[in-house]
């Protein structure tokens, strides 16, 4: 099993949501407003709009799967900042 961590701007949290289903993930967390340090600097929105707010997704599912969804977010990163992070992992019932 493979664990997909998605960090992106909330603006394209539907637009992941929709990817994820398309490709067939069988669930996900999704985690708002979060905030951190990065290379640009803190990362923090106190504001009424998702301009710059984060959403964090834990994405866990089969490596085909996971593979199929790198690939299609993929193209929101070339216009959106964040981060994935690949790991593999122990699901524990």
């Amino acid at each position: 099993m493979k664990k997909l961590e998605i960090i992106i701007e909330s603006v394209e949290r539907n637009r992941v949501c929709r990817i994820l289903d398309e490709v067939g993930v069988k669930g996900y967390s999704i985690i708002d407003d979060v905030q951190g340090r990065g290379k640009t600097g803190p990362k923090s929105a106190q504001d009424l709009s998702n301009i710059l707010k984060s959403s964090l997704f834990i994405v866990v599912d089969e490596e085909s799967t996971i593979t199929k969804a790198i690939e299609q977010l993929k193209e929101v990163f070339k216009y959106y900042s964040g981060k994935m992070f690949l790991s593999d992992i122990t699901v524990i019932e």
